[in-house]
């Protein structure tokens, strides 16, 4: 770094010798410098800046640099610090040399000619002292981490002398630092092995993980891990200085996998022979290790094609994260657990499996393989949700008899008041004349009663129990009917509502009541696909498509069905709550009421986004 680059501070009470200093160093080349008239100003100048040296007056107005020295001791004050006074006293010259100043100047002669140099010395100096101190540390630093990792340490330099041993290495292979600092590598360390520790050739990479063993002071067989690693100069990283090997004891593991290779055969012949289960083993990343033949058939491969390869390439993407999760939540203290999960088979599609897990420990208590028991539960779920969608069934139709009888009652309720409200606007508008201000609020009032009467009337129709004959009736009517319950719904809740009714109403012999709970449930789907932050908009048409089969559909901008889902929709409790259509009954109940009309439901959706519902219904029963 340049004079240039310096930060110079100078603390001087006479103002006109601190600006001679000042201006002198700026005509040396000097960019940055900054002054202080006493000790107090030094103190805030030194707390809101950066120096790279102080030129310090002995006697300022409120104490002496020496108080300076011993209170920039107290806060570990890094900056170098030149005394430079007009009495030339010895004794004090020592003490700011004791006292930590870099150098001590008098103010005589040609002493501004000699300041520059002095300066740059200084800087320099305690640069290279605050290096120094940082080399020691992270060598200290470093030694203090080699001395107390759990695992071996061995150093070497070019010449085949060790130069590094450390405490776990004494600890592993019973010799003292003492007895193998200095010897011979290759007698004393490389030759203890089996396989032996090979230098690598010019240009070659050593090898990661090595399994090696050797025999102890003891006489007893020792298993470990060892890795070497070739060692190169900070600054010439291409300088070859040395090698070091990092070894750690496995033997517990070792042992415990030979234990497990020798009882295979025994569990092998328990699994194949004795048991229905899928039962596999695999590691902790998913791979598997072993599986039997009752998983083979499962799967629809053969043994060798299942080995190596990761279980999780039978798993759904969607049901990934659950397995992954169940299988990382093991530990101490959770050794065993049970989930059920899909799977996809080559030729029958998705199924249900219920597993069992157990984790496998080693020596360290780290999880080294799993082992699973399965079996196919898909008829069971099959049951449940079954079992599920009546139940959910009965409660829709308890709900809609409960609704039913509460419309009566509310019926009953609002009719008496809102004839009286009808009739008194019609007396009121007869007695007044169209000219005069209340007869349109009269017309008003009399409307708005006739069609909260027709509401009410269509919401107890739509909640009447069906009745067990068919009737005739427009398929436009029931359509505007259904439209006239959820119309003010589906607005309030933002979406854009679009008809397109065929203009000759076609008649049909059916179940009017149920047709219009199919509407309902259909546009109130069609509500819940809105996405957040997009407009929404839905469509609602019919034709006649053949003289005797008319058409309906419902389409909606929502989000889209995915295809895995698309066809098997209209299942009970498939989709769920993923979809955001519905509970994942609704569907189910249209596709039964269009069934009891002899007609057909389909659905597609496609990435634009539009989904659509067609449901074609015959005008004869």
């Amino acid at each position: 770094m340049s004079e240039a680059a310096y930060r110079v501070l100078v603390v001087d009470d006479d103002l006109a010798q601190a600006e001679m200093v000042s201006e002198f160093l700026r005509i040396s080349g000097f960019k940055e410098i900054d002054r202080a008239a006493n000790i107090r100003s030094l103190w805030q100048k030194l707390a809101h800046n950066e120096y790279d040296i102080v030129l310090l007056d002995y006697r300022l107005p409120d104490g002496t640099g020496l108080d300076v020295l011993d209170q920039m001791a107290k806060q570990e004050q890094k900056i170098p610090v030149i005394m430079i006074t007009g009495q030339g006293n010895e004794r004090i010259a020592a003490q700011a040399i004791l006292r930590g100043a870099s150098d001590y100047l008098l103010k005589s002669g040609d002493y501004l000619i000699t300041l520059p140099a002095l300066i740059h010395k200084s800087v320099q100096a305690q640069r290279l002292k605050l290096s120094i101190q940082r080399s020691l540390d992270q060598i200290r630093y470093q030694a203090l981490l080699l001395n107390n990792v759990r695992d071996a340490v061995v150093v070497w330099d070019l010449a085949g002398r060790i130069t590094y041993w450390n405490a776990s290495a004494k600890a592993l292979f019973g010799f003292s630092a003492e007895e193998r600092l200095g010897r011979p590598v290759s007698q004393m360390y490389l030759s203890i092995f089996s396989p032996p520790i090979v230098l690598p050739k010019e240009g070659q990479t050593p090898q990661a993980h090595v399994t090696r063993n050797f025999t102890s002071r003891l006489g007893k067989k020792t298993w470990v891990s060892s890795r070497l690693t070739a060692l190169h100069d900070e600054k010439q990283h291409d300088r070859l200085i040395g090698y070091m090997d990092v070894t750690h004891d496995i033997t517990r593991s070792v042992e415990a996998e030979q234990a497990l290779r020798e009882s295979e055969a025994r569990y092998r012949a328990i699994v194949e022979d004795y048991q229905t289960e899928l039962i596999c083993r695999f590691k902790p990343n998913g791979t598997l290790t072993f599986v039997n033949e009752v998983y083979c058939r499962y799967f629809e491969r053969e043994r060798e094609q299942l080995l190596g390869m990761n279980f999780l390439y039978f798993i759904p993407e969607s049901e990934r994260p659950k397995l992954i999760q169940h299988l990382v939540s093991y530990g101490p203290d959770k050794s065993v657990a049970t989930l059920e999960h899909q799977v996809m088979l080559p030729e029958r599609g998705l199924r249900w499996m219920q597993r069992t897990d157990r984790a496998i420990f080693d020596a360290r208590g780290r999880i080294f393989e799993f082992q699973s028991v399965g079996r196919d539960i898909t008829e069971r779920k099959r049951m449940e949700a079954q079992v599920q969608a009546a139940q959910t069934h009965l409660i829709q139709a308890a709900r809609l008899a409960t609704i039913g009888e509460v419309a009566a009652g509310v019926a009953h309720q609002i009719y008496n008041p809102l004839t009286t409200i009808i009739a008194d606007a019609q007396i009121l508008r007869r007695s007044l004349e169209k000219d005069q201000p209340g007869w349109d609020s009269a017309e008003a009032i009399e409307h708005a009663g006739w069609r909260l009467q027709q509401v009410v009337q269509r919401l107890m129709d739509f909640s009447r129990p069906p009745g067990e004959s068919s009737e005739k009736f427009s398929i436009t009517d029931s359509l505007r009917s259904a439209l006239t319950l959820v119309t003010a719904n589906l607005e309030a809740s933002g979406s854009h509502l679009q008809i397109d009714l065929d203009p000759n109403p076609a008649e049909m012999i059916g179940y009017r009541p149920q047709l219009e709970a199919l509407w309902v449930n259909l546009l109130l789907l069609a509500r819940d696909s809105a996405e957040e932050s997009r407009s929404h908009h839905i469509w609602v048409a019919s034709r006649l498509v053949e003289p005797d089969q008319i058409m309906v559909e419902v389409c909606d901008d929502g989000r889209p069905i995915p295809k895995d889902q698309l066809a098997a929709i209209f299942e009970p409790n498939f989709l769920g709550s993923k979809s955001g259509r519905g509970s994942g009954i609704e569907y189910s109940i249209c596709r039964e009421i269009v069934r009891q009309h002899g007609g057909a439901i389909s659905a597609e959706s496609t990435p634009a986004p539009k989904t659509t519902f067609r449901v074609v219904l015959p005008l004869e029963l």
